[in-house]
Order: structure tokens, then sequence, then C-alpha cells
């Protein structure tokens, strides 16, 4: 078995019922799925918000796929065409914050996959759920605008907490790399449980924990490295990846050739902080995680119940397929 197998097999545990027996989803996000109030709200304190989803967990579920198909057809998207032109290949500046973006859609994708949806409610949308609750409970569930987690409780799987995070307004990157954070070290003690010792769990451990320390270098201890590099490169224009270009040729060509990496065979011998240049190891992040969502996307549609018409099968294998991308992917 292949590290990004057993990536998606711990991943597996996570998944939320049903999700490999969606076909094409019933609701355009999560979002619309709350607002249709298809469920009845519980109790809880002020601020927060818990709902019963008890014969409407198919709906929870569709609403999370229709997100995995949205976050991993947007990833995917951002990388196709994304190498600058041979004759431009010291342009990397939007090459490399197509990248960063890639790696934020995948990990929300992956969040989904594990059934952690990381949900921007808006004002209109927050005041419609406060009126839906206030109908139900007798008074408002008085949700503030902002950045929510929406996650099944671990004791009753029937109830779904919506949990506020970060402060009103934003956030969302800081608090998406928080969750992946915790996320790989949850699927590390997953790993260890049920393969044990065995060669390709500690390969595959070896890699998570080596993620998640670039993730947290040059003290980004939340894990928001590569926030720090795209942040240097778009805004502050660092990097001599923007003309006048500073970047020396044979690194700039060292840059380009990982690039397009992402749709080849997964590599896990990479090593992460061992090239002296920071935007190596950025384009390394994005395609790892990138792998990592495609194997589990991959493992969603094998086992799907729907005959070949996955969610999975119907959109974002089906944008790849459209492009010409063979995908090449380790085999269990």
């Amino acid at each position: 078995m292949a590290v990004d197998y057993i990536f998606a097999d711990a991943l597996r545990h996570n998944w939320p019922k049903g999700l490999n027996g969606i076909g094409k989803p019933k609701f355009e996000n999560v979002e619309s799925w709350l607002i249709s109030g298809a469920y009845i709200w519980l109790v809880s304190p002020s601020g927060r918000a818990a709902i019963s989803i008890r014969g409407a967990e198919n709906d929870w579920v569709n609403g999370l796929a229709s997100e995995i198909s949205r976050f991993s057809c947007a990833a995917y998207e951002s990388l196709l065409d994304s190498a600058p032109p041979k004759a431009a290949q010291r342009s990397l500046g939007w090459s490399l914050v197509r990248h960063y973006y890639a790696t934020f859609y995948s990990i929300h994708a992956i969040l989904r996959i594990a059934g952690k949806s990381l949900n921007y409610f808006p004002s209109p949308m927050v005041k419609r759920l406060n009126q839906l609750g206030g109908q139900y409970l007798g008074a408002s569930p008085q949700l503030n605008y902002g950045l929510h987690l929406l996650e099944i409780d671990p004791i009753n799987s029937t109830r779904l907490n919506i949990t506020p995070i970060g402060g009103n307004g934003g956030g969302s990157h800081e608090e998406m790399w928080k969750l992946f954070l915790k996320l790989l070290r949850d699927l590390e003690n997953q790993i260890l449980l049920s393969q044990g010792q065995s060669q390709v769990a500690q390969d595959t451990i070896n890699l998570t924990k080596n993620l998640r320390e670039i993730l947290c270098s040059q003290g980004n201890n939340k894990g928001a490295w590569t926030s720090t590099i795209r942040n240097a490169i778009n805004y502050r224009h660092e990097y001599g990846v923007w003309y006048p270009y500073n970047k020396p040729n044979r690194q700039s060509a060292e840059v380009t050739a990982h690039l397009s990496q992402w749709s080849r065979f997964f590599d896990p011998s990479i090593e992460f902080g061992r090239n002296k240049d920071h935007l190596v190891d950025f384009v390394d992040v994005s395609t790892i995680v990138t792998q990592l969502m495609t194997g589990a996307l991959l493992d969603i549609s094998k086992r799907s119940t729907v005959n070949g018409k996955s969610f999975v099968d119907l959109y974002p294998f089906k944008l790849l397929k459209q492009r010409q991308i063979q995908l090449k992917i380790s085999k269990a």
C-alpha cells in the first residue's frame, strides 16, 4: 500500500455517513441547506447553535458533497495551466499565488471529507437563521456574522454543532490552518491504531509530521507558513518573481520544474525544508496537499454506491477528464 492510500484510509474513518452514496448533490452548499430549515433546532448557549439532523442526515451530507466538489474543482482549476511559458519561466508571481490557493481549496475539501465544514455566515444569512431558530425555540439563538465550524457532535451523531470561531468578519485562512493541523494529528493517531508499526504507516506519519513542521516554520505556530509566503509574494512583491526579476535563472527553473508535479505519481520521499529556496518547499506543500485530496476523492469514487456516478466523478474528475489530465495515482 502507498502513503496516499494510507492517508485516504485513515480519513475514511471520519467520513460523514453516506458520503460515498451521493451522486448529484441536492443542495448547492451547506448554507442553502441551513436556510431551508429542514431540521430541528436544539437549545444551546447564546451565540452558538445546535440542530438535530435526525432524519435529515442525508441533506447535511449532500451539502458537504457539494462543497467538496466546489473546493476540489477550484483547487484543480488553480493548478491547470498555472506554470508560466518556457520563455517567461522567471515570471512566477501568479503561478505561486495560484498554487497557494490550490493548497487552500484542497484543505477545505479534505476538512469537509472529514465532516468539518468551515463556513462564513454573512449578515443576511445570520438574520434568517436567527429568525428560524427564534420561531422554533421561542428565542433567537443570537448567531453573529462571521466564520463558523459545523461538525457532528462526537457523542450524539444526530446533533450538528455550529460553533463561531475566530473574530467576526474573517479569519478563514488562519482558522483553516489550525483545523488542518489538528486533523493531521488525529489522522496520525488513527494510522497508528489501524496500521500499527508497518513501514508504510511510518512513512505516512513521517510525511504528515514533516508537513506539519513546515506549516509551522518561521514562527507560524498555527500552521499559516504558506499564507506568510503568499503575502510576501502577492502584497510585498518579495522573492524576485515579478518583473524586473531578480531571481536567478537556475533557481527559477527549479521552481518551475516543481509546478506540474501535482498530477504525477505521489512522492512520499519529499522532505520539506531541505531546500534552500523557500519557494520550492512552498510548491511542494501544494503538490502534496493536492495529491492527498486527490487520493481521498479517488477513495470516495471507488467506494461509491451510485454506480460510477459519484459527485466526485460528476464534477472534479470530470473537469480533469475534460482537460485531458491523466492523474497518476498510487495503487493500494
